[in-house]
């Protein structure tokens, strides 16, 4: 299965970074699945805290321990924990949500790289939308990313942007994290092209 970015690179040229972040929902609802299915066909579990690549052919994307590095060169490549790995937060309300963390190096920070978080809103199940996270809106200058306790870490949620994660959840207090599809870091190519490392991805809820 492909996903096609073509028309998130468009809008990156023609509309505001808010709105952009927020019209990305579309590729991460393809990009998911496509991660999932990578899972699937693997026909092997994921081991506990391992980090796991998504990647087409025109970036690149390899795992050396807990960092995995990314080279961005117009196309799209993802990192994600398996969703049973540590103590899930899948499913969880967005309130239980304790961990939410990475450390990047690397090339200059801008849309890419970025947290895409899946946000069902009905508690069926389902993802309605993704909250996205840019790690240039959230980082404590040393290549630290904790979305969660970073009171200035801007959470892009369904085209609004929130001043941190603690004003998303009270304005949205019945968002969960949805567990149809995984949170995953990605580079698209929806902002400069890099090289970035990825390490000590972590999450986790008080559940």
């Amino acid at each position: 299965m492909r996903y096609n970015i073509n028309t998130g690179v468009k809008k990156a040229q023609l509309k505001t970074r808010d709105l952009l972040i927020g019209g990305l929902a579309a590729l991460s609802l393809t990009l998911a699945p496509l991660v999932s299915s990578m899972v699937s066909a693997a026909g092997q579990p994921v081991a506990k805290n391992s980090l796991t690549c998504s990647a087409e052919p025109t970036t690149n994307c390899s795992i050396s321990g807990n960092t995995a590095t990314i080279t961005n060169i117009g196309g799209a490549a993802a990192v994600y924990l398996s969703k049973y790995s540590g103590k899930s937060f899948y499913s969880k309300l967005t309130s239980q949500v304790t961990t939410l963390q990475n450390n990047v190096g690397g090339s200059a920070l801008g849309i890419d790289p970025r947290w895409s978080i899946p946000i069902d809103v009905g508690n069926d199940g389902d993802t309605n939308f993704f909250a996205f996270v840019s790690f240039a809106d959230c980082n404590n200058g040393s290549g630290l990313v904790d979305v969660i306790h970073d009171s200035t870490c801007t959470i892009y949620r369904d085209g609004v942007a929130y001043a941190n994660w603690a004003a998303m959840v009270a304005a949205n207090p019945n968002d969960r994290i949805s567990y149809a599809d995984f949170a995953f870091i990605i580079a698209d190519g929806s902002g400069a092209s890099g090289t970035w490392g990825i390490s000590n991805v972590k999450v986790g809820s008080n559940t």
